[in-house]
C-alpha cells in the first residue's frame, strides 16, 4: 500500500504539473478546458490524500503535510468559486475548510517561533513563518468574504478561480522544485530558496493573468 501511495503520488504530481502548463495555454470555458480541468483537481486532491496517508500510517514529512495542505485548499477554493457565483451560496464544508486552513497557518507560526528559539535553523524557522503567514491569510481572507463580501466586480468569481488555480499550481511546483533541488540548484548552499522561488515567479504572473481578463472583460461589455 506504502507503495501504491508514493507511486500514484508521483503520477498524479507530473499529471498536475503537464495539465497546468496546457490549462494556461486553453481557451477558457472551453469543453476541453472544463475536462482537463476536472482531472488536475482530481489529481491534485489525490496527491493530498496521498500525502496525508503517507504522513498518518508511514511516516511523517512536515514538507508534505504543508504542501497538502496549501495544494487542497487552493484547488478547492478554486473549484467551489465556479459553484457559489451568487453571494450568500456558501456551505458549511467551504467555511470548515477556511478554518482549518487558518488554524494550520496559525499553527505553522508557532511551529516556527518554537523552531527559532529551540533549534540552530533560523531557514526552517523562516519558511516556516513565510508558509504559516501565507496559508492563515487565504483562510481568513475565505472567512472575511463569506462574512462581509466585497463584490464590486461582476466576474469577481473568475478572478478568485485564477488567483486560487494558479496558487495551486505554484503549491505543485514547490513539491517539485524542493523534491528535486539538484535539478534547479545542483550543489548548491541555496537550495533552501526553491521553497520560495516559484512563490516570487508564479505571484506575479497570476496578477498578470488577472488583470489581462479583467482589462478583456471590461472592453467587451463596453462595446456591447
Amino acid at each position: 500500500m506504502e507503495q501504491f501511495l508514493i507511486i500514484s503520488h508521483i503520477i498524479c504530481g507530473g499529471t498536475v504539473l503537464l495539465l497546468g502548463l496546457i490549462q494556461m495555454i486553453n481557451r477558457k470555458g472551453s469543453k476541453n478546458h472544463i475536462l482537463l480541468g476536472q482531472i488536475y483537481v482530481g489529481a491534485m486532491w489525490w496527491i493530498c490524500l496521498s500525502a496525508f496517508a503517507i504522513i498518518t500510517f508511514y511516516r511523517f514529512s512536515a514538507f508534505l503535510m504543508v504542501i497538502a495542505v496549501l495544494t487542497f485548499h487552493t484547488s478547492f477554493v478554486g473549484v467551489r468559486v465556479l459553484r457559489r457565483k451568487k453571494i450568500g451560496t456558501e456551505k458549511w464544508y467551504d467555511w470548515a475548510v477556511a478554518i482549518a486552513t487558518s488554524l494550520f497557518g496559525a499553527g505553522l507560526i508557532i511551529y516556527g517561533i518554537h523552531t527559532y528559539f529551540t533549534t540552530n535553523n533560523p531557514i526552517l524557522a523562516l519558511l516556516c513563518g513565510i508558509f504559516g503567514f501565507f496559508t492563515l491569510k487565504n483562510g481568513i481572507e475565505d472567512l472575511r468574504f463569506f462574512i462581509k463580501p466585497n463584490v464590486s466586480e461582476k466576474s469577481w468569481w473568475l478572478y478568485q478561480h485564477i488567483g486560487a488555480m494558479g496558487g495551486s499550481y505554484i503549491a505543485a511546483m514547490t513539491a517539485f522544485a524542493v523534491q528535486n533541488p539538484n535539478i534547479f540548484l545542483p550543489n548548491s548552499s541555496y537550495q533552501w530558496l526553491l521553497w520560495i522561488l516559484p512563490s516570487v515567479i508564479g505571484t506575479p504572473l497570476i496578477t498578470m493573468a488577472i488583470k489581462h481578463w479583467r482589462k478583456k472583460l471590461n472592453t467587451s461589455r463596453a462595446t456591447v
